[in-house]
């Protein structure tokens, strides 16, 4: 696999480079690392290139899950086609712009050996698109089988149901922007979190991947005017709890003047807190939700 397979060429494994930069960078708060790789992908997989069609093929291959032999033998022979209708001397320029325009604006000198969990897969596939390429009686026979014989054992191999990266029904970048701040914020925020604090994670990351605060400003709204009615709930049957009531109150003059106008991580971490004041309240009282 090493003498034939350059990752550097490899049209699966760019795009998870770029995605791994994309999300590192923003967990980083290197919004200019974030904005550059996302510039990158948006121009190079964009529908109607080469690349692009490369990558719907790879994701197809990637993702299919099959129960018999025989089905291998036709998705296998059906890739095969698709593969030869290639462009090929249009791809080998994209890929090139591509590799170039990593190289000289992300200037990363360990972009190419980030960790990739399907690495072989990813690699076994590139190879054999190569071979299927070449012109009639050049390619590797020996190898081919090989490859194809590993290609038919992993589409035979049942898939775990994750949100890998690799997906047709992802709608474009904004999802792409969604997924990896989604990382971001579980990263910074807590590995254990409410049913709440979840849906604050993923408004935020919608809005934000979208450059649109209607969702996080609603789903924030929701958790203020759900937490000041829990804090009178509370207080009203808790009055003996003076010092309790005293700061619950204190509280609520601090969530009443919350300004939902400008969102920011700031904003967010705020409402985390309430989130979790929120469920210590409905768990001190069980009426009271």
């Amino acid at each position: 696999m090493s003498k034939t397979h350059n990752k550097k060429r490899n049209t699966a494994l760019l795009y998870e480079f770029l995605v791994k930069t994309i999300s590192s960078a923003l967990v980083e708060n290197d919004k200019k690392k974030s904005s550059t790789a996302l510039r990158i992908l948006r121009r190079h997989f964009k529908p109607g290139t080469q690349l692009y069609k490369e990558f719907r093929l790879f994701n197809a291959l990637v993702k299919t899950s099959v129960s018999s032999e025989a089905v291998t033998n036709t998705i296998i022979n059906e890739a095969r086609a698709a593969a030869q209708q290639a462009d090929m001397k249009q791809l080998d320029r994209e890929k090139s712009l591509l590799i170039r325009n990593i190289n000289h604006m992300l200037r990363d000198d360990n972009f190419y050996d980030q960790p990739v969990s399907e690495y072989r897969t990813f690699a076994t596939i590139q190879t054999l698109l190569n071979e299927w390429r070449k012109s009639p009686g050049t390619a590797d026979i020996e190898s081919l089988a090989k490859y194809e014989e590993q290609l038919r054992s992993w589409l035979l191999t049942e898939k775990k149901a994750t949100e890998h990266v690799l997906s047709d029904d992802t709608p474009g970048e904004s999802r792409l922007l969604m997924k990896v701040m989604m990382k971001k914020l579980n990263e910074k925020y807590s590995a254990s979190l409410n049913t709440d604090q979840k849906e604050i994670i993923r408004s935020y990351a919608f809005s934000a991947a979208n450059d649109d605060l209607t969702t996080i400003k609603r789903k924030l709204t929701e958790i203020k005017d759900e937490l000041l009615n829990s804090i009178d709930g509370y207080v009203d049957q808790h009055s003996e709890s003076e010092y309790i009531v005293k700061k619950l109150k204190e509280a609520k003059d601090n969530i009443v003047l919350e300004n939902l106008e400008n969102i920011d991580d700031s904003t967010v971490s705020r409402f985390m807190l309430y989130s979790s004041l929120r469920h210590e309240l409905i768990d001190g009282d069980g009426e009271n939700k």
